[in-house]
């Protein structure tokens, strides 16, 4: 008898797929399975003094440290340009190329409504990581 577990592949597939302008980004596919895990992971407990009852709520932050680490491979072609697209900045220098670091991946994410959106959707969308799709894809 097949397992499904078997058939699963066990490391996760990168694509590269275009934002806006000439911005690239590499991205992880997330199973469903480890969303749910750092959703949990990303869970803190308070006590709630008017019920007198335990209660969880999402650390935003601590979400976002975990997606970026498990999503988020690289990018490529983000200008400061093409930054003032997503939130405001400064624009000494449009043309001025921002580094893909966890740092910089993190204020984008936090800050840039569409992008976290944007990431969240395609991470998920198992065409982008399939066959034909995935390898047109990463030719762009």
């Amino acid at each position: 008898m097949v397992k499904i577990e078997d058939l699963m592949e066990k490391d996760q597939r990168t694509v590269r797929v275009k934002y806006i302008d000439e911005f690239e980004l590499e991205i992880r596919y997330l199973p469903r399975s480890e969303l749910g895990r750092m959703v949990e992971k990303s869970k803190e407990s308070y006590w709630d003094k008017k019920d007198h009852t335990r209660l969880d709520r999402m650390n935003s932050d601590s979400f976002y440290t975990n997606f970026i680490k498990k999503v988020l491979v690289s990018w490529k072609g983000l200008t400061a340009l093409t930054l003032a697209k997503m939130i405001p900045v400064k624009l000494d220098d449009p043309n001025q190329e921002i580094d893909f670091s966890f740092e910089n991946a993190f204020q984008l994410i936090r800050n840039a409504y569409d992008f976290d959106v944007f990431l969240q959707n395609t991470c998920m969308d198992l065409d982008k990581f399939s066959g034909e799709r995935a390898e047109a894809e990463k030719k762009i």
